[in-house]
């Protein structure tokens, strides 16, 4: 088990944010003595828990990913590939942790919408278009064609639609590309893919459809409860320290129950098709013990103290002065998407698929500042309760532009990329502080804080089309001068 290298990852991802959240909180006065303990605590949970939970997933859900998505193909049936597509996307969804935090949040602000049946509609919108995207590698649909269709499909309904729940449903595409379910539907992804194994374009596309199913499914909820009053943020204080260990035990068993449908089908998938020998299939099963104990303690640090004082912070940020708030969203984001480890490998992806023609470092800085952006036009949007519309709309008319003229292999990386940027931070922090930043702002509505994953996943889809683009007239370029 690579342990400490998944330490590393993680340190490096989340320790810039704490840092710089500490610092902040000190300087505005936002934690005293207790809370501060209380935050140090809750960054050493959030490190530990995604330590172990990123460490299970290599060692236990990639490797049965990868196991089913072959064993899959076997059957040559498509009706069989397409059953199995929409039931593993469901229940790889339910106990994903962007998605558990995100659905919180919006309750916690929009109490008239059950969690459970946000959830739900998550995870379905996830399974059915999983099944789309199988079904666009197996029977060879163009990728553009398929994603242009279903985004007219998506702005048609949301027109119908609060703002609000505009908001939700494009955060919602970006919190269930986290990272319990993207291994996992990549693993099973590439299985299937191998039906295709000239075609390159048919490894990617697999985030991409996931993104778009729970647009679609929450924009329906919204047409059913959007007319649910917009509430207050149920504060977490410091009287939740004294409960770490009840806290932790009633994480302990909501996880459990989201992810026993889950370990039910890895076990019936092992006795009934895969048949691993004994010691891989002991080795999956101790993965799958890691991610429990990792999601688990995640989320007992999340909600301890990580996310309280991500929301004090952006109501002492927007008390001071809103230039201070967006130059500290700047700063957030360069840290999140420099130190997301799906990141780096997408960077390298990319100078591998372009042949050096767009180098990692080039890609790397685009998309850091492409998320820094996107953090500080989400917070212009909160407090100045601006219309979703205002930043979506231009952004998407770019994006199916672009893509006309965008390579049908860097269309397909593109959307998958807009899943990359928005890891676990962005919901355990970076919305967080845009809810804080609107309770503290006079002018906003705490809805308005919501849309901030929805930015950050937009701006990676767009700058890569244009590095795709980009790529294709250098390519043209240098076959023009072999040729002259």
């Amino acid at each position: 088990m690579n342990l400490l290298l998944k330490l590393k990852e993680v340190v490096i991802s989340v320790l810039p944010i704490g840092l710089l959240a500490l610092v902040l909180s000190l300087l505005l006065g936002v934690m005293d003595a207790s809370e501060l303990i209380a935050f140090m605590l809750s960054c050493l949970l959030v490190i530990i828990g995604l330590t172990l939970f990123l460490t299970g997933v290599d060692v236990g859900l990639i490797p049965m990913g990868n196991r089913i998505g072959a064993s899959l193909t076997k059957s040559r049936s498509l009706v069989v590939m397409l059953l199995a597509s929409v039931l593993l996307g469901f229940i790889i969804t339910v106990p994903e942790p962007d998605v558990q935090v995100l659905a919180s949040q919006v309750v916690s602000v929009n109490p008239a919408i059950p969690l459970n049946a946000l959830v739900f509609a998550i995870a379905v919108g996830v399974g059915l278009f999983f099944a789309v995207s199988i079904a666009r590698t197996v029977l060879g649909w163009s990728m553009k064609r398929v994603v242009f269709i279903c985004y007219i499909i998506i702005f048609v309904i949301a027109a119908f639609n609060q703002d609000f729940f505009v908001s939700v449903a494009f955060d919602s595409g970006g919190a269930t590309t986290g990272p319990l379910s993207v291994p996992f539907i990549m693993a099973l992804g590439m299985g299937v893919a191998a039906l295709r194994k000239h075609d390159a374009e048919a490894e990617f596309g697999y985030v991409a459809f996931a993104s778009i199913g729970p647009v679609i499914a929450v924009l329906i909820l919204g047409l059913a409860f959007g007319s649910g009053r917009v509430g207050g943020v149920v504060d977490a204080g410091a009287e939740e320290v004294a409960g770490l260990g009840e806290l932790l035990m009633t994480k302990a068993a909501e996880v459990g129950i989201s992810l026993l449908p889950l370990l039910i089908v890895c076990v019936l998938m092992q006795l009934l098709f895969l048949k691993m020998p004994p010691t891989e299939a002991i080795r999956v099963a101790v993965g799958i013990l890691y991610s429990y104990i990792g999601i688990v303690i995640f989320f007992t640090g999340v909600e301890y103290s990580f996310s309280s004082v991500a929301m004090e912070l952006g109501e002492a940020l927007i008390a001071r002065s809103p230039l201070l708030l967006y130059g500290t969203g700047f700063l957030f984001g360069l840290a999140v998407v420099l130190a997301e480890p799906a990141v780096m490998v997408l960077t390298e992806q990319v100078e591998e698929v372009s042949d050096g023609r767009i180098p990692k470092r080039a890609m790397l800085a685009t998309l850091a500042l492409g998320v820094g952006l996107a953090v500080v036009f989400a917070l212009i949007r909160t407090v100045h309760a601006l219309s979703i519309w205002t930043f979506l709309l231009p952004g998407y008319v770019l994006i199916m532009i672009s893509m006309i003229r965008t390579p049908g292999l860097f269309s397909a990386i593109a959307f998958d990329s807009g899943g990359v940027a928005t890891g676990p931070m962005s919901s355990t922090f970076l919305l967080p502080l845009a809810i804080g930043a609107a309770s503290g702002s006079s002018a906003s509505a705490l809805s308005a804080s919501f849309g901030m994953i929805a930015m950050i996943a937009m701006m990676p889809i767009l700058l890569t089309e244009i590095l795709g683009i980009i790529y294709q007239g250098r390519a043209r370029r240098a076959e023009g001068g072999s040729n002259g």
